[in-house]
């Protein structure tokens, strides 16, 4: 890391998401996108089985027959569900909260905050509303070590886990896109609201990498694949939706951010490649 492309990091968060207010959770600039969703609404002209989602959401394994675009909206209803216990839970303890901390954390956990909303958008196009539960278990454990692990650690932990976040995001960008191709306008908005979580999940591996050494880096690599097939195991939809031994020979492969932004038209951001 050095001050210039930290630097030019925190300009890049002040320009995509405007002023910061951590009192409230709020991103200027995401306000004004999530206005111009609420102005600009779109409605599938297949709106999803409310009870059968419902019915759904709290099943560890979701129960036979399900459709892929009903799996498809159970894995993005669950799949963020870990991340939001996580911000939660730091924001519990204050742990972004001290005038010390320098300013991108600020904006990094306010923009966690956001995903929640952002996949809550996409279940909207289907008329269904984002329904918070708890993670599983393993995955509760999972953030807790995250979480309170000592700093320097956890840059290593949590900068594997985004780098694994980045996969599961993009396949299911990708999946999507594929499942509602016969309806162009939902798929657009499925397109734009994954594309806005995989360009802040980029900039936050960046972030995590510029935070550690050589050494810690390398340990990044090794501990992501391992948390990308957790991630997997842990939404079972995500391995009914995506052919499992594509999904492991795609996390074995060295981690890419060429790949993961070619498609995007989003600006991106990394400080430091892992």
């Amino acid at each position: 890391m050095n001050d210039t492309r930290i630097d030019g990091y925190r300009e890049f968060l002040k320009r995509r998401d405007g002023e910061a207010d951590l009192l409230n959770r709020r991103l200027a600039n995401r306000e004004d996108f999530f206005d111009d969703l609420e102005t600009n609404p779109v409605r599938s002209l297949h709106p999803a089985d409310r009870t059968t989602f419902l019915r759904n959401m709290r099943r560890r394994k979701p129960e036979p027959g399900l459709d892929r675009k009903m799996l498809f909206l159970l894995a993005t209803a669950k799949l963020n569900q870990a991340e939001r216990f996580g911000v939660g839970l730091g924001e519990t303890y204050g742990l972004n909260s001290d005038e010390s901390l320098p300013p991108e954390r600020v904006y990094l956990e306010l923009e966690e905050h956001y995903h929640t909303r952002l996949l809550a958008y996409v279940l909207d196009v289907f008329e269904l509303t984002f329904q918070v539960v708890p993670p599983p278990f393993v995955m509760r454990q999972f953030v807790k070590t995250g979480v309170f692990l000592p700093e320097r650690l956890g840059f290593v932990f949590v900068g594997a886990a985004e780098m694994a976040g980045c996969i599961m995001f993009d396949e299911l960008r990708r999946v999507g896109v594929e499942l509602f191709a016969d309806e162009p306008e939902v798929c657009e908005r499925i397109e734009r609201l994954y594309s806005e979580i995989l360009t802040d999940e980029i900039g936050h591996v960046g972030y995590c990498a510029s935070r550690c050494t050589s050494a810690e880096r390398a340990v990044m690599r090794w501990l992501y694949p391992r948390i990308g097939r957790l991630f997997a195991r842990q939404t079972a939809e995500i391995s009914l939706l995506i052919d499992p031994a594509e999904l492991r020979a795609r996390l074995d492969r060295p981690f890419i951010v060429e790949e993961l932004t070619a498609g995007l038209t989003n600006e991106t951001y990394l400080v430091t490649h892992p």
